[in-house]
């Protein structure tokens, strides 16, 4: 009995720990997946979300094309193409991304059309 007790505590411990594993993005040092304003939480209008990727960042329909990256610090600067969800490249916007890593499952945005807002991992 006290094996099948302490087999089914360990089981339970190891596979939470699967389901938060991510992998990390290869432009920022917080993990790829989606982050909503810590205010609003993930149940916050969708909108508000960001999609951090593998190579570059989202929010809501519009695709985010990393230009380029610049480190300061815990800080980075990313030169972006937004793209909407059937548009054409050529009909994007650019747009100065600040990103400041708070840890790897937060960190503050801010953007030519937004102030700092904390957005915490939702996925």
């Amino acid at each position: 009995m006290k094996k099948i007790a302490s087999t089914i505590i360990t089981i339970g411990l190891l596979f939470p720990g699967m389901a938060w594993s991510q992998t990390p993005s290869s432009i920022l040092p917080v993990m790829i997946g989606a982050y909503a304003p810590a205010e609003g939480g993930c149940e916050a209008a969708a909108a508000a979300f960001i999609y951090v990727e593998d190579k570059g960042i989202g929010a809501n329909k519009t695709a985010g094309k990393v230009l380029s990256v610049k480190q300061e610090g815990n800080s980075f600067v990313l030169d972006v193409l937004w793209i909407e969800a059937g548009s054409d490249e050529s009909d994007g916007d650019r747009d100065t991304v600040k990103i400041d890593v708070k840890d790897d499952r937060s960190f503050y945005f801010t953007n030519t059309a937004s102030k700092r807002t904390l957005m915490k991992w939702c996925s």
